[in-house]
């Protein structure tokens, strides 16, 4: 039987090392606190709140010719390919006690971004889809990458219930390495 896609068969988690080290220790005396206290590196307790990811397709810009009778024609452009594809993924996390992920997401963005960061690119970060088995089927590794926004944080005193909320971050990458795993 041919099963249909699940769009949660895939298995995408930041580096150990995508949370700066003076971010980490900032928030690890909060994480140890939180009942239960399973996830006490910032990292873990990012990587437990993905919710999803989106990836862009690929598209091409044609060039457009007219000729003398009206018509128009169509070609392929000659702008390289990896000038063409849009090279982003925007990673979607659910909103959790205290917002505590979206600051740690927050002062992440905010590290990277300040002049005294010397490291030009984040680690890079896999992402594998999986079959219905579990096996991997395609295997991307992005590299290159800077952090480029997160989005707001909408609070209202009109909503008193909790209820699952979301905010994302985009990332953007210079090179993406994609194997198919199908052997």
């Amino acid at each position: 039987m041919i099963l249909n896609s699940r769009n949660n068969a895939y298995d995408f988690r930041f580096p150990r090392k995508f949370i700066p080290t003076e971010v980490a220790e900032k928030y690890s005396k909060y994480l140890n606190k939180v009942p239960g206290a399973l996830l006490s590196e910032p990292v873990d307790f990012i990587n437990y709140s993905i919710q999803g990811l989106n990836i862009p397709g690929v598209s091409f810009d044609p060039i457009t010719q007219a000729d003398n009778d009206g018509t128009t024609r169509y070609h392929r452009g000659a702008v390289p390919i990896q000038n063409t594809i849009t090279r982003e993924f925007t990673v979607t996390f659910q909103l959790l006690d205290g917002f505590i992920n979206y600051w740690i997401m927050m002062d992440t963005l905010l590290y990277y971004y300040a002049r005294t960061t010397k490291e030009p690119y984040i680690n890079p970060m896999t992402l594998r889809i999986l079959d219905a088995e579990g096996s991997s089927v395609a295997y991307m590794e992005f590299s290159g990458i800077i952090m480029n926004s997160i989005n707001e944080l909408n609070l209202n005193m009109a909503e008193n219930v909790s209820d699952f909320s979301t905010f994302e971050c985009t990332f953007f990458y210079n090179k993406l390495d994609l194997r198919l795993e199908i052997d």
